[in-house]
């Protein structure tokens, strides 16, 4: 049974329900529920639910389930009674209500027991479902708030034991980075996923807006036979990801779903998805090393680097490590007509020790350049460095400026979502106007660093293009098949990666 999309209003005027409530329709809701924390005593609650086309769960909360309710108990349960009498076919009552409405004198055929946690996740989640079904409802709800992606183990844990067709039961985690298990989920059997109507519109934390999980992330198409892919990183949720491998897997007709998975313990996550449906996650900063440890085997250009941006999952639990980002590299500096080889004495300079660094010093070193590495700290690097022949300097302008470049990569963070208004590594740094400057950092597709080089007349070339190159490649490893850029980069339109 496909999940039914539930996109969830505050109802506060009929104008404004009724407004929303179209515009859930057209995006793919198939229920709405209204919720009534806020709803005016005074106005007619009747005309509302019989003018809204799509079947009508009502819901109202206090502060203590996360609510805004104010009024009394008894005055709760009338608003119940109205919204029954006026046709609304879902309720949901929360574990501690006593009250049920009668049998026979309604048109329900959906009562929510819903659980709410805004503290953390419970042990006991297997005894809180336990005591949703013997209270009378027909689903169990369960919503908790994990403060990292890993705490929610036990949610998908409670999935993957549940029957869904005996306990059918929503549960997910909330929180910034959590909203992922929404989806996962729907992949597990639950049997609905609540929607915002539009951003900025949700009524409980991550919630995804109705058009996102009924396109790109096709929420009822999803089964325990979906594959299952993702972003392990630390950030990870504004990758470009989601929008490319997604829309893929469509245009293929496969039955997978890619997933951002941001958290500070990788490994955690990994266990806690459902292997059996896992199949392969891209892994960015800054787990390209530690995860590397986590393979059984490493493809031969993840083992020249010693770092991994791509797991598959392959049968009998054989984990096996590739790296795309030295593809991607060689692909961006191709497509600004720096790719060739190098001459003799060229001088390349990676800016970053790290593994995204990496990945640059060895694409480098393949086309004949001289290669330094610059960083703050260079401990963690020196053997890899010795290792191919790399020299290793301080990142500092008057470095960069003695060794005077042909080409650069930049390779930290600094410039990306959320670190745009950091510092530039180099502000006093002018580039020759024959130096090329790769920054891999893809949002925006101008990045400060670019524009400093563009001021400066130096050839710049956007990370955009190199996340192209590797995605493709990420594309073979996840499906055997090979798309051509240009379809990659409609996929992406109106995204960084076609802003140029």
């Amino acid at each position: 049974m496909s999940a039914a999309i539930i996109a969830s209003i505050f109802a506060e005027s009929r104008e404004q329900v009724m407004r929303q409530a179209a515009r859930a329709a057209m995006a793919g809701a198939d229920w709405i529920e209204l919720r009534l924390d806020l709803w005016p005593a005074a106005a007619e609650l009747a005309p509302v639910i019989e003018a809204i086309r799509l079947p009508v769960l009502v819901a109202c909360r206090t502060p203590e389930d996360g609510g805004r309710y104010r009024g009394t108990l008894g005055e709760r349960r009338e608003l119940f009674g109205q919204a029954m009498a006026a046709g609304a076919q879902g309720l949901d009552l929360e574990h501690w209500e006593t009250w049920t409405p009668s049998v026979g004198r309604n048109r329900l055929r959906l009562l929510v027991r819903s659980f709410h946690s805004f503290t953390g996740v419970p042990k006991e989640l297997p005894a809180i479902q336990d005591k949703l079904f013997a209270q009378q409802g027909t689903v169990a709800k369960i919503a908790v708030t994990a403060h990292d992606l890993a705490d929610a183990a036990p949610v998908l844990d409670l999935l993957g034991a549940t029957d869904q067709r005996r306990r059918p039961t929503v549960a997910f985690a909330m929180g910034r980075t959590a909203w992922p298990t929404r989806v996962l989920a729907c992949a597990l059997g639950a049997p609905f996923v609540y929607a915002a109507v539009e951003p900025g519109q949700e009524t409980a934390p991550g919630q995804l807006s109705v058009d996102l999980l009924a396109g790109l992330f096709r929420v009822r198409e999803l089964s325990g036979s979906t594959a299952l892919f993702g972003l392990l990183g630390n950030p990870a949720l504004a990758s470009l990801g989601p929008w490319l491998h997604n829309r893929v897997f469509r245009r293929l007709g496969r039955d997978a779903i890619y997933l951002p998975l941001e958290t500070s313990r990788p490994e955690a996550v990994l266990a806690m998805l459902p292997r059996r449906q896992l199949r392969g996650v891209s892994v960015t900063a800054p787990f390209k090393n530690v995860l590397a440890q986590q393979c059984h085997k490493l493809a031969p250009e993840a083992a020249a680097i010693g770092v991994v941006n791509t797991m598959l999952f392959e049968a009998h639990g054989m984990v096996v490590g590739h790296n795309t980002d030295v593809v991607g590299v060689l692909g961006a500096l191709q497509r600004a007509g720096v790719g060739g080889s190098a001459p003799a004495g060229a001088v390349g300079v990676v800016l970053g020790t790290g593994g995204a660094a990496r990945a640059g010093a060895i694409a480098l070193q393949g086309l004949g350049y001289q290669v330094t590495m610059l960083g703050r700290t260079l401990e963690s690097a020196r053997a890899f460095a010795a290792h191919h022949g790399f020299r290793l300097g301080s990142l500092t302008t008057a470095t960069i400026e003695q060794l005077r470049p042909q080409i650069v990569i930049h390779a930290t963070p600094v410039g990306s979502p959320g670190r745009a208004a950091e510092p530039l590594l180099l502000p006093d740094w002018r580039p020759a106007p024959t130096t090329a400057v790769l920054d891999m950092v893809y949002q925006p597709y101008w990045t400060p660093l670019l524009e400093q080089v563009r001021v400066a007349g130096a050839i710049a070339i956007p990370g955009a293009e190199m996340f192209l190159t590797q995605a493709r490649e990420q594309v073979r490893l996840f499906t055997g098949e090979t798309l051509p850029e240009a379809e990659l980069r409609q996929f992406l339109a109106g995204t960084a990666v076609t802003a140029a």
